[in-house]
């Protein structure tokens, strides 16, 4: 008799600061799903507001918790990833959603192969909009994957983790590196993962000045030369249209 193959664990974590109005909800989002093999991890940043005690209330069901300095989203998440057990990591903004109960039961519908990282898509909440769709090499080089749809095997963070001089593009960075310099292959899936709040920290037109200030050489090292290409072409182009408006 075959044995069916297990059903990969999943490490769900929320770093968060003061998110007293939209905490409970992204709480919920998890707990709620039907899927069974998930942990919740969360670390707060010392908040004020009363986001610690409504965590509190879901204690019982949350595998890791603590709330301490950091120095940062990205200094919070690399904290977290020491605490993760799964097989598979995905990071929920604390003012983001997983977008239905079913989303893990479609996402690791199969298992997954080992170097396969896999994301979808996100409902913008503001603009009323699901983006990105399926990315290519070229969209990569415009922007980044929505973090709150991306599913990384756990074995990516054992070689990378997120700069934390980069306060809103660290994840970019990343996933920049992974697309072109390592062994995982980005794979799509044709579904809305989460409700993204598009006015919080990485949505609302944000400017990473450490990013922007690497960005031309992060290119130019690590994208492919017809990749690069592409993007200086098109800075040019954007130049030439602010000049003519």
């Amino acid at each position: 008799m075959t044995s069916l193959p297990s059903l990969p664990k999943v490490s769900i974590v929320i770093v968060v600061r003061n998110a007293v109005n939209t905490i409970e909800k992204a709480i919920k989002s998890v707990l709620e799903q039907e899927y069974s093999n998930f942990e919740l991890i969360i670390l707060d940043g010392l908040s004020t507001d009363g986001t610690t005690g409504i965590i509190e209330k879901y204690m019982p069901e949350i595998a890791f918790f603590s709330s301490e300095k950091d120095n940062g989203i990205y200094d919070a998440m690399n904290k977290s990833i020491k605490n993760c057990s799964g097989e598979w990591i995905y990071f929920l903004g604390a003012d983001d959603e997983l977008m239905d109960h079913h989303v893990l039961s479609k996402v690791f519908s199969h298992r997954p192969k080992e170097n396969e990282i896999l994301y979808g898509d996100a409902y913008y909440l503001h603009k009323k909009t699901v983006r990105f769709g399926k990315m290519n090499r070229y969209s990569l080089s415009k922007h980044n994957f929505n973090h709150q749809t991306v599913f990384y095997p756990s074995s990516v963070f054992e070689k990378y983790t997120y700069q934390t001089k980069y306060k809103i593009w660290a994840d970019y960075f990343v996933n920049i590196q992974l697309y072109f310099k390592s062994n995982y292959n980005f794979t799509y899936i044709d579904l809305v993962v989460s409700k993204f709040n598009d006015l919080g920290t990485s949505g609302a037109s944000p400017v990473d000045t450490a990013f922007e200030e690497d960005r031309v050489q992060i290119t130019k090292e690590i994208f492919p030369p017809d990749v690069y290409i592409f993007y200086t072409a098109r800075n040019i182009f954007r130049s030439i249209q602010k000049m003519f408006r």
